[in-house]
């Protein structure tokens, strides 16, 4: 019986949050955690004779090389780079737009790629491994996918 009330107070006590793919493709602004990781790879490419350097985020799907998500920082000399900071705030209050590639395991990766990663939509690298006055580098990015047609 203590076991049993021990349990109910956990699943009371934290917040049970499931995200589906219709209340996804919704979102117009999409934030995606990124660490470092075997799947999770980032790319600094070399910088340019300008000073301009861009940068590579790679998200493979289900730990499979042939299906991955990759979102491009491009530095271009006419377009101001948004980069923003996230304190443990502004998680908070964003955690309903903050979506883990983990999380997307249970759906279609067509259905990702057609239908969540469309270039309507503005996508957000939240960067854990880079860290600034206590706060994470948020770089606003493009999807760079392309989406199989179907028939």
């Amino acid at each position: 019986m203590k076991t049993f009330i021990n349990i109910a107070i956990f699943i009371l006590s934290t917040t049970i949050y499931s995200q589906d793919l219709q209340y996804l493709k919704k979102l117009d602004t999409i934030y995606i955690p990124f660490k470092q990781g075997k799947y999770n790879i980032k790319i600094d490419y070399p910088e340019e004779k300008d000073g301009l350097k861009n940068r590579s985020y790679i998200f493979n799907y289900k730990k499979n090389d042939s299906h991955y998500f990759d979102f491009e920082l491009k530095k271009n000399p006419n377009k101001i780079l948004e980069i923003r900071k996230a304190d443990k705030s502004f998680l908070r209050k964003n955690k309903k737009n903050i979506i883990k590639i983990k999380g997307l395991e249970k759906f279609d990766y067509q259905d990702i790629q057609c239908d969540l990663f469309t270039r309507l939509k503005t996508f957000y690298i939240i960067d854990f491994s880079e860290k600034k006055d206590r706060a994470y580098i948020i770089y606003r990015v493009t999807h760079i996918n392309s989406c199989i047609s179907r028939e």
